[in-house]
């Protein structure tokens, strides 16, 4: 069995801040594959629904790398309703190696924070991502991609830049997790490398400061905040499309699902040559406070969430579906 091979290829896929909350056991020709809750302690991570859809991309990986490494597998969800860290189970047998073709994007897959360059989507890269939801079996993929269409949804993920510098418990975690040298990347092997935030260089030395919530409070009260919800803006609005994925439901497999999917078009993505950005904390944000769980937020955030939630489910004409991610995607301007 090739196990390392496999693993190799499912610890690729993304998670929140690159929290990595996962962990194997291998018995037989089984690997199971847990949940480790402390991993991930954010807010934006309500209900674990975050790493859900982590695990769903690592799910993914899997299926796509023992296809193609020579295996059939067989998965099952969340198989002990006893232990709900348990995620799934992944029975290995020998079968003949397929052509994948997304399966050599999964080392190569990457975000891409700099503007696009401004230029639409192909009508083949456009029906191609729509279409990743036919191989996972279950949600859906959407895209805008009208100008006033970026611009209203741009709003939305400026929004979510800002309330991480607007609160306290966003803005801690964050800098928790940035890795500030290529010595610290390697030995925690987790978090973000500061390098992958492709920050300018006055930028850069700006963000070293904002590590400093007091001195970031006390900047916002000049705006400081509004300017980076601003520049998100700007690149969200490079972008050829600005897209979701839904799922129907709000059960922990339809996370899984979800992020199953989000790999999917990811990698799709990836292999038209696209550039691909996740914007997802505002999503699991609105679902907080759309349940009522608004502690450690105020209430002018919880306000800017609500109305942050209004002009997502308008610009994208949602009914009842849950958004399990928001993203960005174009052409690389480099």
């Amino acid at each position: 069995m090739k196990f390392k091979e496999i693993l190799e290829s499912a610890i690729l896929a993304p998670s929140g801040d690159n929290c990595q909350p996962w962990q194997f056991a291998i018995h037989d020709n089984h690997i199971d594959i847990f949940n480790l809750p402390a991993r991930d302690t954010s807010l934006y991570n309500y209900r674990q629904r975050a790493s859900l859809v982590a695990h769903g991309a690592l799910i993914e990986n899997m299926l796509i790398a023992s296809s193609a490494l020579g295996y059939k597998a067989k998965l099952t969800i969340l198989p002990d309703r006893f232990n709900p860290d348990l995620i799934a189970t992944i029975e290995l047998e020998g079968s003949e190696a397929r052509n994948e073709p997304l399966f050599p994007f999964i080392s190569r897959r990457s975000s891409n924070r700099k503007l696009y360059k401004p230029l639409p989507l192909a009508g083949e890269q456009r029906q191609c991502l729509i279409n990743s939801s036919t191989a996972v079996g279950s949600g859906t993929v959407r895209l805008l991609e009208g100008e006033g269409e970026r611009r209203a949804v741009a709003k939305v993920i400026g929004m979510n830049d800002r309330l991480v510098f607007e609160n306290r418990h966003l803005h801690s975690f964050l800098f928790e997790h940035i890795r500030w040298s290529d010595e610290e990347a390697r030995q925690t092997r987790d978090g973000l490398d500061i390098r992958t935030l492709e920050l300018a260089p006055l930028d850069a030395l700006a963000f070293r400061l904002f590590k400093n919530y007091s001195l970031l409070h006390t900047l916002n009260f000049f705006g400081v905040s509004k300017l980076v919800a601003k520049n998100a803006e700007k690149l969200a609005v490079s972008a050829s499309a600005l897209g979701i994925v839904t799922v129907d439901g709000d059960s922990d497999g339809d996370f899984l699902t979800g992020g199953r999917l989000v790999q999917r078009v990811w990698l799709e993505a990836t292999r038209l040559g696209l550039s691909f950005q996740p914007m997802t904390g505002i999503t699991f944000l609105m679902q907080r406070v759309g349940e009522g769980e608004t502690g450690l937020l105020s209430q002018e955030q919880v306000m800017l969430i609500r109305d942050t939630r209004r002009k997502l489910s308008a610009a994208f004409k949602l009914t009842s579906e849950t958004v399990v991610q928001m993203f960005r995607v174009g052409h690389n301007s480099s």
